[in-house]
């Protein structure tokens, strides 16, 4: 479950990263310190995200059943 939330979070952080940078950030009526800003924290919450994602995986060992 809290590996479908932090995709569904990075994800969603990643989208409206690209949506801010390219159309507000770069569009001519834009407040660029501000948009500049929110683009490059939401960049940063998906990375978060990413690594707990990664993080969470890393020690777990699957068990190897071996049958007859």
């Amino acid at each position: 479950m809290v590996d479908f939330l932090l995709g569904v979070v990075g994800l969603a952080s990643v989208g409206g990263a690209i949506y801010v940078f390219f159309f507000r950030f770069t569009g001519p009526s834009g407040h660029f310190l501000w948009d500049g800003v929110i683009a490059i924290v939401l960049a940063l919450v998906f990375c978060a995200c990413a690594l707990m994602l990664f993080l969470r995986h890393v020690n777990k060992e699957e068990e190897i059943h071996i049958t007859q």
